[in-house]
């Protein structure tokens, strides 16, 4: 599913929705327009101001408000759906040397806060997955933070023999994604030109990015706000990369196939936007490519 904030095309055979939810600000009922930070198990959340929201835009009755953070913390992601046991929201960002995140999980009154030193000019991107029960937060300088939700929470720095290749010119026109299947970590890296992007996975045993150049039959759905991996699609869809931009017509269906370096013919530009998203379908969804 496709998810956006203001008029809805219909992308590839992909439903679309706008997500419009009820706020209630200084004893003000209004509906307004929820900026979607992140998506996992078909699940969205998004936030407005300091108030963030889970909701399911494939059942639509459940709605999950989550109480107000006590810091301005940038980014937002979670481990699970909030109806498992395992959920739990995270809310982060650096201050100076400090890196600060918040934990809640469904049913806590209160958000918690950790602090950790900064062990590297971290500089959050704002890309983060959860993998393997821990927290991996990309920087603009091209290390991976991990934090461990576990009682002892801990932070850390990956230590990787070069940081992300992606980052070695970084550009914030070319926008970097980041995402998980299976435990493997992905970073899509665009190109100026509209070129195929160029796709990094992380090899934990030797501590280094590798490019690669076929993903295995794997199928990648790329936005701002969160980027997922699908196996099992049709033929025509593996190895390609769905990115959620739109020509100047307003039209999605922009694809790049990593493996026979082909594409989509896709517009000379594009438009990437942090109200639009890509969300993972359950597994026993009727929308298929």
């Amino acid at each position: 599913m496709h998810i956006k904030g203001d008029a809805i095309p219909r992308p590839l055979r992909f439903p679309t929705c706008e997500l419009r939810f009820p706020f209630q600000r200084e004893k003000l009922h209004c509906m307004s327009l929820h900026n979607p930070a992140f998506s996992k198990d078909c699940w969205v959340l998004s936030t407005l101001d300091l108030t963030p929201l889970l909701h399911n835009p494939f059942t639509r009755e459940t709605s999950f408000y989550l109480l107000p953070r006590t810091r301005n913390c940038r980014w937002l992601a979670f481990s699970a759906a909030p109806t498992s046991a395992s959920c739990m929201v995270i809310s982060y960002t650096q201050f100076r040397a400090t890196v600060v995140i918040e934990t809640w999980r469904p049913g806590e009154t209160v958000w918690t806060t950790h602090s950790f030193e900064n062990q590297l000019p971290f500089r959050n991107s704002g890309k983060c997955v959860f993998s393997d029960g821990m927290f991996y937060c990309l920087s603009t300088c091209g290390y991976l933070g991990v934090f461990h939700p576990s009682k002892e929470a801990t932070w850390n720095v990956l230590p990787l023999k070069k940081p992300c290749p992606a980052f070695d010119v970084f550009d914030y026109f070319n926008p970097v994604f980041l995402t998980e299947h299976q435990g493997d970590i992905f970073v899509i890296y665009t190109h100026s030109d509209n070129s195929n992007p160029t796709v990094f996975k992380l090899n934990s045993k030797r501590n280094e990015w590798q490019e690669k150049k076929d993903l295995g039959g794997l199928t990648i759905f790329t936005s701002l706000p969160a980027s997922f991996v699908r196996a099992g699609l049709s033929t025509e869809h593996r190895n390609k990369i769905y990115p959620s931009c739109i020509d100047e017509f307003e039209q999605y269906g922009t694809y790049y196939s990593l493996g026979d370096l082909k594409s989509s013919d896709p517009p000379p530009t594009h438009r990437v936007s942090r109200h639009r998203l890509w969300v993972e379908p359950p597994p026993n969804n009727n929308v298929h490519l």
